[in-house]
């Protein structure tokens, strides 16, 4: 029987400033998840995090501002294109949201102002 634990940090590495952490892993060794923290002299600040699928390949990236609310989060095709791109400020979205096909075609774009929606592109 196999206990699941929420979160478990197996695997730690120290690099310059860079602290990174795995939160699980598949049967096949490949990473879940993994955390990127910047290490200042009084705090740990969390850079980005990064979700993969069995095969190694990202699933999606968050990566986040020094205070945590300006963030870009890009998903991914399981082939490794992108699927989509969104840009947060101030935990709202703020710019440009972008989606793509299976074979890396720009599907959509849609502009975005303090949470809302001001423009849209479909792209055919």
């Amino acid at each position: 029987m196999k206990i699941i634990v929420t979160l478990i940090l197996l695997f730690t590495v120290l690099q310059g400033n860079s602290l990174r952490l795995v939160q699980d892993y598949y049967d096949n060794r490949i990473p879940k998840k993994i955390f990127t923290y910047k290490e200042t002299s009084t705090k740990l600040i969390l850079k980005a995090s990064t979700s993969y699928y069995k095969n190694g390949q990202v699933s999606y990236k968050v990566e986040y501002d020094s205070n945590g609310l300006n963030s870009r989060k890009t998903w991914y095709h399981n082939n490794g294109k992108k699927s989509k791109m969104i840009t947060f400020k101030n935990g709202k979205f703020d710019g440009v949201w972008l989606t793509w096909s299976y074979d890396g075609i720009k599907t959509k774009e849609r502009f975005y102002k303090n949470g809302l929606m001001i423009n849209e592109r479909v792209h055919q």
